[in-house]
């Protein structure tokens, strides 16, 4: 009898281990999805209302900027920030500041950037993760981000990723490691 509980143990802790790399992804993409660029003179603010998924948590997080360059080497940065309240959709003010962060102050600030090579041929993808424990007021799904651009970007895309394990593959590594840990027990 004990084999065969250690044995059914090691299948749910095995098939918990490999649902884990089975987790779901979500992404998200403004419109337009490059921000018209962000120009220099202005600041964007993107706005996300998501139904945050019962019983999940959010494992991963990102924003990237893909194909992200300034066109020459100059003093340039671009600041990004998580807001938890901000309007739906994209909005756009002007904020005729060459140096500066609109947003200072403002939620959390993810992260700066600067392009080091400038131009066309030097595009990137610029990344900046999301710890997981800011989303700990995520209740209503609402979401969003302060972006402010001091120099003129061009970018091909912006996106932000999500990744959930999956409630049931949690679920059997928890059983399986909890029968491997009654089972040790009993010998």
């Amino acid at each position: 009898m004990k084999k065969v509980l250690l044995s059914i143990c090691a299948v749910m802790l095995v098939l918990g281990s490999f649902g884990m790399a089975g987790a779901t992804t979500y992404t998200f993409t403004p419109t337009p999805a490059d921000l018209y660029d962000l120009d220099h003179y202005k600041y964007y603010t993107w706005g996300i209302d998501w139904e945050y998924p019962v019983g999940e948590t959010i494992k991963e997080a990102s924003i990237t900027f893909h194909n992200i360059y300034d066109w020459t080497v100059e003093d340039d940065i671009l600041y990004v920030h998580l807001l938890n309240s901000v309007g739906v959709g994209v909005t756009i003010g002007t904020d005729n500041q060459g140096v500066g962060d609109y947003f200072s102050g403002e939620g959390t600030l993810l992260g700066t950037w600067t392009d080091p090579n400038g131009g066309y041929q030097y595009k990137t993808d610029v990344t900046f993760d999301i710890d997981s424990a800011y989303f700990s007021w995520l209740s209503d799904g609402n979401f969003g981000f302060g972006i402010d651009p001091d120099c003129h970007y061009y970018n091909d895309e912006v996106y932000v990723t999500i990744i959930t394990p999956e409630p049931m593959t949690m679920l059997l590594l928890g059983f399986g490691l909890l029968g491997l840990g009654l089972a040790r027990r009993k010998s």
